[in-house]
């Protein structure tokens, strides 16, 4: 059986996406070389697992539901946008995420730590990824443009999940499929 790719990640409600499906519209002519993210394949992602065996998802599942065993449902804002890993050489455009997840995200990375999945080096920077670029020149217009959404709100939500994705990409671009959702904010 061929491996899986799969990630884990906050689900983005309807109204979210269609603020992150208007801001691209709005930044798009600033850029056209970008990669710009399909805004119903946008959402909040807690770990990326990579190429996964089918067989482990059943140990995967399970590791999960003690994840979110216990976890309060975080209010989540989409607010602001910059880019990694600044606007000088900028690689993505994103939309910041403010919302308390570092326990969460840390749970997982135990969890997933605890099944041979290596763990994440680098600080948990909660975002939304709305492009990618594979040359950062000639994008000063977009950053230009990018200021003045700097500290504009793109709505907020509870997060009363968590969901296990499988990536399949395709050449219009990937496709997420969930694979097993994870209810927040019960104790057993």
């Amino acid at each position: 059986m061929s491996k899986k790719r799969l990630f884990i990640a906050i689900a983005l409600p309807e109204n979210i996406l269609i603020e992150l499906d208007q801001l691209q519209t709005k930044l798009k002519p600033f850029c056209r070389d970008a990669k710009w993210a399909r805004p119903a394949g946008i959402h909040l992602t807690l770990k990326f697992l990579g190429s996964v065996d089918p067989e482990q998802i059943s140990s995967i599942t399970e590791v999960l539901k003690s994840a979110a065993t216990g976890h309060s449902e975080p209010i989540v804002r989409a607010q602001g946008c910059g880019f990694f890993p600044n606007p000088r050489r900028p690689n993505v455009l994103w939309v910041g995420i403010e919302a308390n997840l570092q326990s969460l995200q840390q749970r997982i990375e135990e969890e997933m730590a605890s099944l041979g999945f290596e763990k994440e080096t680098r600080p948990f920077s909660p975002h939304l990824t709305l492009a990618r670029f594979k040359d950062p020149r000639g994008l000063l217009p977009l950053a230009q443009e990018t200021q003045k959404f700097s500290n504009q709100s793109f709505g907020e939500f509870i997060a009363k999940s968590f969901i296990l994705f499988e990536s399949i990409l395709r050449p219009q671009g990937a496709e997420h499929r969930a694979v097993e959702t994870f209810p927040l904010g019960r104790n057993s």
